[in-house]
């Protein structure tokens, strides 16, 4: 239930001033319930999960069993045996350089709109393995999730360690607790304390060299999957002229999946509210997308659950990218290089990727990899998990699997009992010593001896622009040098011929 954010923040801070989440066994306990509950209940979670996002039986399966399976992954993560050896470093006489605190509170705004289950219980369980009391904001709506999760976590999780509150608390509030926003805030101005989700396109490039049918089964289920509303779903892609035709016709035969199977959503009003509401939203993004006045629109397929667009610059010069969408829309438009989709994406913006998809040979990915600024980038795949949840946290550790790691809601706190570092000894034995001293003139001349430089090794690494360069000596300098030599033979031996007669 949830209630005033000054009590709860208030009521939960005096809980981590005396450290019971510190302790592991309840820490194990607290995951244990959290997981009981929510495996109890995966019926009434599915149905809701359904009914709000308007994804298949799938889909929502697959997001409970894959965020039950985190809960579980962080409950075994905890080891009180390790901790407690680490607890008893300094009294044993040993470091604990890398001791780690957790941050006491940390306050979580989920997104609700995309795998609202997921997207809530995994910083929970995250914190909660962390050692941290948790405030969860989960507003007054009509959605049945939010009921339901309103309901369900206050039976997981005790009263004196987690609350929620249904609108966002005052600044003042939140002091030094660890804040997690997923949605709607500007990740460019961020706190040490604070874990945003950023906004911002990914971009998917298919090269000349890259397997086709490959390519388009893991970038239609990326921009499909979920409803389509995932933050790293592709939002455009960019494909070589040279094999666009037959990407295109690989990426509309498996699409048809998506555009034909029936609802899976349930009978009645409620799905058939849900397919309208979709086209609808579809349609008027294909509408914004048509008034762009950068590139125009020919649309290759479309669906009441999705579309298959193609765009194309209207002018030579490069523009900026259409715009990020968060419906179930494919949008192609093709390219003459590497170089002019590296181009495309630099001249958008000189912020990075939110993520890119590189299919091409590994030699050539590796060059799109270095060229191509992104949060992360992936080769000739797309993994499902990345799908599931917000985006991950701004300048923290990239975690694939959970989006948020125990590590993300704990601060270091080292120990030292000893100095062994050779370094840190020396400089102790010079402190106080005279000017001239044998042990400050040897510590002298041993910081200013010259360093000794590396040798390279002598060998020509072979990228991608010596590949280029070899294959215009093969095509060009081969025949040419054929032509020279054959000149050369027929002028000699037509020369001696001249002499012998004369």
């Amino acid at each position: 239930m949830a209630t005033s954010a000054d009590a709860v923040f208030s009521a939960l801070a005096a809980t981590s001033r005396v450290r019971r989440c510190h302790n592991p066994f309840f820490r194990q306990q607290l995951l244990k319930q959290l997981h009981d509950i929510l495996r109890k209940n995966t019926s009434e979670l599915k149905g809701s999960i359904k009914q709000d996002t308007g994804v298949s039986d799938v889909e929502a399966t697959a997001e409970i069993a894959y965020t039950l399976n985190i809960v579980k992954e962080h409950y075994s993560s905890i080891s009180p045996e390790k901790e407690l050896e680490e607890e008893y470093r300094i009294a044993k006489g040993n470091n604990a350089q890398d001791h780690q605190i957790p941050y006491g509170v940390v306050y979580i705004e989920p997104r609700l709109d995309h795998t609202p289950l997921f997207s809530t219980i995994s910083p929970i369980s995250a914190a909660v393995a962390a050692g941290n009391c948790v405030v969860v904001k989960i507003e007054n709506s009509l959605l049945n999730i939010t009921t339901l999760l309103r309901n369900l976590l206050p039976q997981a999780l005790e009263p004196d360690i987690f609350g929620i509150v249904s609108a966002a608390p005052e600044t003042t509030s939140l002091g030094s607790v660890a804040q997690v926003y997923q949605t709607g805030h500007d990740s460019s101005k961020i706190l040490s304390t604070q874990l945003m989700s950023p906004e911002r396109k990914v971009v998917a490039i298919v090269d000349r060299t890259a397997d086709l049918s490959s390519a388009a089964e893991s970038l239609i289920s990326a921009r499909f999957a979920f409803g389509g509303t995932s933050p790293y779903a592709p939002d455009l892609v960019l494909v070589n002229e040279f094999v666009e035709k037959d990407f295109v016709n690989e990426v509309l035969r498996k699409a048809v999946r998506y555009f034909s199977t029936p609802s899976q959503h349930g009978n009645g009003s409620a799905e058939k509210s849900n397919r309208t509401g979709k086209a609808s939203k579809i349609s008027s993004r294909l509408k914004l997308l048509g008034g762009d006045k950068n590139w125009s629109l020919n649309i290759l397929a479309q669906g009441d659950s999705g579309a298959v667009v193609k765009v194309s610059a209207r002018s030579q010069h490069l523009v900026p990218l259409p715009p990020r969408t968060a419906e179930p829309i494919l949008v192609v438009s093709t390219t003459s290089s590497l170089d002019h989709a590296i181009d495309l994406i630099l001249n958008d913006s000189d912020e990075p990727l939110l993520a890119a998809y590189h299919f091409a040979a590994p030699s050539h990915a590796k060059y799109l990899s270095q060229s191509v600024s992104a949060d992360v980038s992936f080769v000739n795949h797309i993994p499902l998990p990345l799908l599931l949840g917000p985006s991950a946290p701004a300048f923290r550790a990239f975690d694939l699997e959970k989006r948020y790691a125990k590590e993300h809601f704990t601060k270091g706190q080292p120990y030292f009992i000893t100095s062994n570092d050779r370094r840190v000894v020396e400089l102790e034995g010079v402190i106080g010593e005279t000017t001239g001293s044998k042990k400050l003139n040897a510590l002298l001349k041993s910081s200013t001896q010259e360093i000794k430089e590396k040798k390279r090794d002598e060998w020509i690494a072979i990228g991608f622009f010596e590949q280029g360069i070899f294959i215009g000596l093969g095509v060009y300098g081969i025949p040419l040098l054929a032509c020279i030599g054959a000149s050369i033979f027929f002028g000699v031996r037509f020369g001696l011929r001249k002499w012998a007669v004369l």
